[in-house]
């Protein structure tokens, strides 16, 4: 399977605009991005964004190399200023204003340290974030192993990328950005960060928004999902509801049974694959409705699979007049 996500737009009434969908009131949202618009030179990082995003959520920004995600970050951070459009936190302009970005922690892709440990990098966070929870930095670093005074410098990446995370949540941020997050991480460390945010989201409301190439990553964590390419957000949904309506199952039948037949039955077929006796079949259907309508032909086998994120993504894009040609690692 190839890592790279390619979206050919064809003639749509999207065609000339970004989209995102999930009925987030504005006084409900933390971020709002108005046709946001970002440009280096000629080049069009992103173009003509609308985004809302609520709070005490787990947003997941998907999209390939140069897709826009880090940009889309750093705007949502302060660190640029729009070239068109705005981005606003809280109602609040985030560019060049101390009293929003007092709130936000951005956790860059390659994390920068200011000093060479933890426990001056601690001091320094524990000076600069009134929220900073000291009882949660002891906890943290039994977490994610890193002595306080072990030289960072001279740490693996993921090590670099853990030091950052223990600093970035003991501040408990409002709202917490992260470039990548799971880059470097081992499996026990990705799933430790998992529930470390997924506890801060309950218990303390935070908002974290999460930037990744990888969609697996992000498969049954995230609240929404929003894909990014060439600086467009073509796609924002909650998870759940993505889900809703579509089911995948593996069939093999005594006699031969065409996607036609069944289609006349009551199917609605997505996708109709045959390996040797086996099929697969995605049908934009309930279960329910399935097993009913595979039950009439008496198959040998009828198992219903779980759907992959970007099985439900490649869908939703193909209906939105897209074509997926390749999909995301």
């Amino acid at each position: 399977m190839t890592n790279k996500l390619t979206v050919e737009r064809q003639q749509s009434e999207w065609a000339n605009s970004s989209i995102a969908t999930p009925p987030v009131d504005d006084q409900e949202a933390v971020i709002v991005a108005d046709n946001l618009s970002k440009h280096f030179g000629v080049t069009k990082a992103l173009d003509k964004v609308n985004c809302r995003i609520g709070g005490a959520s787990i947003f997941g920004l998907i999209g390939s190399n140069g897709a826009g995600k880090s940009t889309f970050l750093r705007l949502v951070a302060g660190v640029y200023r729009p070239t068109e459009g705005s981005m606003l936190y809280r109602g609040q302009v985030v560019f060049d204003n101390p009293n929003a970005k007092k709130d936000i922690i951005f956790v860059a892709d390659q994390p920068y340290f200011h000093f060479d440990n933890l426990r001056k990098m601690s001091a320094l966070y524990r000076s600069l974030y009134e929220r900073w929870d000291q009882e949660l930095y002891q906890e943290l670093i039994r977490i994610f192993p890193i002595r306080e005074d072990q030289r960072l410098d001279l740490l693996s990446k993921g090590m670099h990328r853990q030091a950052a995370l223990i600093l970035a949540i003991a501040a408990r941020p409002r709202l917490l950005l992260m470039d990548e997050a799971f880059d470097g991480l081992d499996p026990v460390m990705r799933q430790n960060l998992k529930r470390v945010l997924a506890r801060q989201v309950v218990d303390d409301g935070m908002t974290t928004l999460i930037a990744s190439q990888n969609l697996r990553e992000l498969e049954d964590f995230c609240d929404h999902v929003g894909l990014l390419h060439e600086g467009g957000l073509l796609f924002v949904e909650e998870l759940d509801k993505l889900r809703l309506g579509l089911v995948k199952a593996q069939v093999a039948f005594r006699e031969e049974v065409s996607s036609e037949k069944l289609m006349e039955m009551g199917l609605e077929i997505l996708r109709f694959s045959a390996r040797g006796s086996l099929v697969e079949i995605l049908s934009r259907n309930t279960e329910v409705e399935l097993r009913t309508i595979l039950n009439q032909v008496n198959p040998l086998l009828l198992d219903v699979l779980p759907l992959t994120l970007e099985e439900v993504f490649i869908y939703e894009l193909s209906r939105k007049s897209y074509v997926v040609s390749a999909l995301l690692a």
